[in-house]
């Protein structure tokens, strides 16, 4: 209660700070907004969210449209005016009038800087680095993006560039996309979510907005911040240009830690579909950065490859201050839910805690974990003791995982599927969840065994509970 206490007022003296430096309300509205206009009454709304972010400080954007951007909100409060849908904030690339031109058996391209398309355009080429091929009729994420053209031989394989060094890259190494598909893709409707992070926000507050469709990161967040009740989904996929190796990413919310971050929240938002986590605070710089009163509460994640992530890899004293993941619910993370991953990939997990000194500190609380391997660690030197655990709930089934290898190489303990040389089914449970409490030292953890169906009826009821 104390540390939860001591978040509180830092946020109401953020807000109370906010409140001094948020005076000029700015009204935004893709479907009925001028940039000539003052954007001062609702009214007379402003088109643009870049054009509002020149003229005041708090940003009303309305409710049930699309604004096809990516914005840096920092000291800024953004919130929703009018009745109907929050508003989407969107990186999507609509392709209108589909020319996919056919180059091989199942092979066929397109060209990215076509005059074909409606949504977030500009002259930057990391935005055709795409994610993920969305199809909007269908609602459903695809694509597994790969380094060579060679490497095309599944359904909804996509490739543009073998380089990913910062020095290869050049302005037109994504000007094509290559897609394997057995029949035409000019029948369908789709949609390319473009390679850039969609929110950036840092001393400000958002809430009642939606983020979809990015490449790289749905919200990249760093001190003062108060995120509450937004709606991200669809996020990630595209090439980490300047990385050591050919890996794509995308995080729902991310706290990188390349300086000191504090005292910011994420609260009762919905994150969904990311190709990385649906929420991390993390950092690997060469410098001391420390994380402090973090807090991450009452969120709903689900049909991410990971719900939650953290890692430290700064100073060797640096360490999770006050950070707390708790109260949260997710469902279904880790189940290679739609994008289409490298078959090596093994991070299939509801929390991921990759630390490379152990344990630093971060809170792990009164979570409830629903249908999906449970936790992935020791990525380099078999650290598994990563986090701090207090009241959690999994509910998993037979054969997921309760600890995984990042490498997926050893040590990896999974709920029995039958008694193996113990004397019964449920000797032979106690005992991985034995020796997962032993690797990590999650004493509290209450883990529940759920065939399919009991899972669908525990979904129904946390989820019910949650939207309360």
């Amino acid at each position: 209660m104390k540390v939860y206490l001591l978040i509180f007022v830092l946020n109401l003296i953020s807000l109370h700070a906010y409140a001094s430096q948020f005076a000029k309300a700015v009204y935004v509205s893709a479907s009925q907004g001028n940039d000539v206009h003052s954007g001062l009454t609702f009214d007379n709304p402003i088109k643009h969210i870049s054009k509002a972010l020149t003229i005041g400080d708090t940003i009303y954007l309305k409710a049930g449209d699309i604004f096809f951007e990516t914005v840096d909100f920092t000291g800024k409060y953004v919130t929703r005016y009018g009745k109907g849908k929050d508003p989407v904030i969107c990186g999507f690339k609509h392709i209108e009038t589909p020319q996919w031109i056919q180059v091989d058996e199942n092979i066929w391209k397109i060209n990215l800087k076509g005059n074909y398309y409606t949504g977030i355009t500009g002259e930057d080429y990391r935005l055709n680095n795409i994610g993920c091929i969305y199809d909007c009729e269908k609602d459903a994420v695809h694509g597994r993006k790969v380094q060579y053209k060679k490497d095309l031989s599944e359904e909804w394989d996509f490739w543009q560039t073998p380089f990913y060094k910062t020095e290869d890259v050049k302005s037109d190494s994504f000007d094509w996309l290559y897609l394997y598909m057995k029949t035409n893709p000019n029948r369908l409707k789709l949609s390319l979510s473009v390679g850039v992070t969609g929110v950036k926000i840092s001393n400000g507050k958002i809430s009642h907005v939606q983020i979809r469709g990015f490449g790289r990161h749905g919200i990249a967040a760093g001190s003062n911040v108060d995120i509450s009740h937004c709606r991200i989904d669809i996020i990630g996929g595209s090439m980490q240009i300047g990385y050591k190796n050919f890996v794509c990413l995308g995080n729902g919310i991310e706290f990188y830690v390349a300086k000191d971050i504090a005292n910011s929240k994420v609260e009762k938002c919905e994150i969904s579909r990311c190709y990385d986590c649906g929420a991390t605070i993390q950092g690997s710089g060469k410098r001391d950065a420390t994380p402090s009163n973090i807090l991450i509460r009452k969120n709903y994640i689900h049909d991410c490859c990971q719900g939650w992530e953290d890692f430290l890899r700064n100073g060797e004293k640096d360490n999770f201050n006050n950070c707390i993941f708790t109260e949260n619910l997710l469902i279904d993370n880790g189940n290679r839910i739609a994008f289409g991953y490298d078959r090596s990939r093994f991070k299939f997990c509801q929390v991921l805690g990759n630390n490379l000194t152990g344990n630093r500190g971060m809170i792990i609380k009164n979570n409830v974990f629903i249908n999906g391997n449970y936790y992935c660690s020791g990525a380099y030197q078999n650290r598994y003791a990563s986090n701090v655990w207090i009241g959690n709930i999994c509910y998993i089934q037979k054969g997921q995982f309760l600890l995984g290898n990042y490498t997926g190489t050893k040590d990896v303990i999974r709920i029995p599927v039958d008694k193996g040389y113990f004397s019964s089914l449920d000797e032979a449970t106690e005992a991985a969840i034995s020796q997962y409490r032993k690797l990590t030292g999650d004493e509290t953890t209450t883990f529940i065994i759920a065939d399919e169906k009991k899972m669908k009826c525990i979904k129904k009821k946390y989820l019910k509970q949650w939207k309360r």
